[in-house]
């Protein structure tokens, strides 16, 4: 009877201690979610003694591999634990561990291999150093979250690392660590209102929108205007980031009814696969949709096809257009494959109307990036350099609102001022008009040349800034060589050649004015609009200027032949005298003329000096704001 008591009382400690077993052993199954060790008290609600420190390194072989160790602080040993890395907003744990030392176990929760470890024994330990690896499709944050049991009733649960950022790039997968806790994305409202004000995204003690969140460190992105993305003022914006199988986009316009973003194997817009981001006020609500822009040398158009676009989220609130969607790696499109994971350049843009069923042609709202970009790389995309046409524009700004106008007036009013003063062996107008033209003729060839390189083709914007810029320069080309064929003085076809030589030179200067204006209406030339109010201005002052001049010249050869009525002299040799006298001398009212030249002068130069600061500071009005703001005006 004893010996059964006995035998009963052992069997029932036994039975009594299953939880000590299993403490013992490792974390059980039913802790990879809740990671709790299921001793039946609460969690210490005190700071944690332990803590996760993260160390990105790389073995022999290339692979890269994070660092994981479970440290204590001070003497706070500890004798069991469950680590896991999740990302941001899940429980599901991923990645793959690998166990370096005695004490612990890889752990499998879910439907991943190894992707939790767990202590094996219940020995005191001071720190566990683990092995870790991202999936190979995996891009994101994510976190590192333990559980650590002191002994069977002393436990800290949500013992969290700090964010590890996984990114996937051309070369493989890289980790970057960080020192602050991940910002959590904003929701943002998709509600559909079109009533309110506009945000200026510049505007003082405005939030800017959340698709800025974590640029170019968890997500790629490229904006407009130029380096708007550090300052979080784009008015136009594209991220992208690689997820599993797929891309993830995002699309963001501001006070504009649709965004655009296309992938191009070069720099011309044409045979490209565009995505749209569309706000349709007719229906009331945002779509996505996938159009093909067609070759250029047919001609510009741009028409939709079936969409392969996965709608995440979309908005219009306040004026601001928003659309998120992931589309697949690979898709074919008008018989062309593109794959993401190759290298293209990125075209934005954004516009203000539809024409039917797709999008209306965007203003200065376009920008593409200055080389092939990697989608699958997190880094700031740069935009093109627009270096060349700023200068074709300044030179032929300087061309004909400087040089030609100028050199034009002298070779017009005055070919009887400056008499008997000379400059290289040549009367001084002629001198100087040879200049203004020289200078012009070269400006007008280098910004013609340099456009085309720009370009690389043909210009296809529906505009005839292109036609008639060709106009201006082949006649200001064909002017230098009629000049060195013209006829002497006396010869029966200079007459001709003057009448030709004019009209040749004034219809380049007519033309070459009229070009730099539609050239304001050039998306890609990104003018503002009132600079036509500045053409304007000096149309205005050229013409009066010469209508002056025109006076003047009338008043000059209306007091010549006054002066010069017959003289009832009958010496012949005085007569020669006196013609010879009037040839030496400058014509009447050349002191007026002078004083008009030295104002008509000056204001061409101010005028043209303000076109070309446009011009070369393009937009002018962003420009300006950054100024502003980096003086903290």
């Amino acid at each position: 009877m004893g010996k059964t008591v006995w035998l009963v009382c052992c069997l029932a400690l036994a039975l009594h201690q299953p939880e000590v077993h299993a403490f013992g052993r490792g974390a059980p199954d039913s802790a990879c979610l809740s990671m709790l060790p299921g001793h039946g008290t609460d969690a210490q609600s005190s700071p944690s003694p332990y803590s996760i420190v993260l160390a990105p390194i790389e073995n022999g072989n290339g692979r890269r591999l994070v660092n994981v160790t479970i440290t204590s602080q001070g003497n706070a040993d500890f004798a069991g634990f469950i680590i896991q890395a999740r990302p941001e907003n899940s429980d599901n744990p991923v990645g793959t561990f690998e166990v370096r030392q005695e004490g612990a176990k890889a752990h499998t929760c879910g439907s991943g291999l190894k992707n939790s470890v767990t202590h094996t024994d219940k020995n005191p330990k001071r720190k566990v150093e683990l092995i870790w690896e991202a999936p190979a499709d995996y891009d994101g944050h994510v976190i590192f979250n333990a559980s650590v049991v002191r002994d069977y009733s002393t436990f800290w649960t949500g013992i969290k690392s700090a964010p590890l950022l996984v990114r996937r790039t051309a070369t493989g997968v890289e980790y970057e660590t960080s020192s602050k806790k991940p910002t959590t994305r904003i929701p943002y409202q998709t509600t559909i209102s079109s009533t309110q004000r506009p945000v200026n995204p510049q505007s003082e003690n405005q939030v800017s929108h959340p698709i800025f969140e974590g640029c170019n460190s968890i997500k790629g992105c490229f904006g407009w205007p130029s380096n708007c993305v550090a300052s979080k003022s784009c008015r136009v914006l594209v991220t992208y980031m690689f997820k599993g199988s797929a891309y993830e986009f995002e699309l963001f316009a501001d006070d504009r009814v649709w965004a655009a973003a296309a992938f191009s194997d070069d720099k011309i817009m044409g045979d490209d696969s565009v995505m749209e981001c569309a706000y349709e006020e007719d229906k009331g609500e945002v779509n996505t949709y996938v159009s093909w822009n067609d070759s250029p040398n047919p001609g510009k158009g741009n028409h939709r096809v079936e969409s392969d676009l996965t709608v995440l989220e979309k908005s219009y609130k306040d004026k601001q257009l928003y659309c998120r969607f992931s589309k697949p790696r690979v898709s074919t499109i008008e018989g062309v494959t593109f794959d993401l994971d190759k290298h293209y350049h990125l075209f934005i843009a954004a516009g203000t109307d539809f024409k039917g069923n797709r999008l209306g042609y965007h203003q200065s709202e376009r920008d593409l990036t200055a080389e092939k970009i990697s989608l699958a790389d997190i880094q700031a995309a740069k935009g093109a350099s627009k270096i060349l046409v700023h200068l074709h524009g300044a030179f032929m700004v300087a061309a004909w609102i400087g040089a030609a106008s100028i050199g034009i007036l002298l070779a017009r009013y005055f070919k009887k001022t400056w008499v008997g003063s000379q400059l290289c062996g040549k009367d001084q107008w002629f001198a100087w008009h040879r200049v203004f033209m020289i200078f012009t003729w070269c400006l007008t060839v280098a910004g013609f040349v340099i456009i085309f390189i720009e370009i690389g083709g043909w210009s296809s914007a529906d505009n005839p800034h292109a036609i008639l810029g060709c106009i201006t320069t082949g006649l200001a080309f064909i002017q230098p060589f009629m000049a060195a064929l013209r006829p002497a003085p006396n010869t029966p076809k200079r007459p001709l050649f003057n009448w030709l030589h004019w009209l040749v030179g004034n219809l380049a200067h007519i033309f070459g004015i009229v070009s730099i204006f539609f050239a304001v209406l050039l998306p890609r030339a990104e003018l503002p609009e009132w600079m036509n109010w500045i053409l304007v201005g000096f149309v205005a002052f050229h013409v009066f200027m010469h209508f002056i001049f025109s006076i003047a010249g009338c008043a000059s050869d209306r007091k010549k032949r006054v002066n010069s009525f017959p003289m009832r002299d009958m010496s012949h040799s005085r007569n020669a005298l006196h013609s010879s006298y009037e040839k030496s001398q400058d014509s009447s009212f050349s002191c007026l003329r002078k004083f008009l030249f030295a104002i008509y002068f000056i204001g061409v130069v101010l005028l043209a000096v303000t076109l070309i600061v446009i011009v070369v500071l393009a937009p002018i009005e962003d420009t300006y704001k950054d100024v502003r703001s980096k003086l903290n005006f």
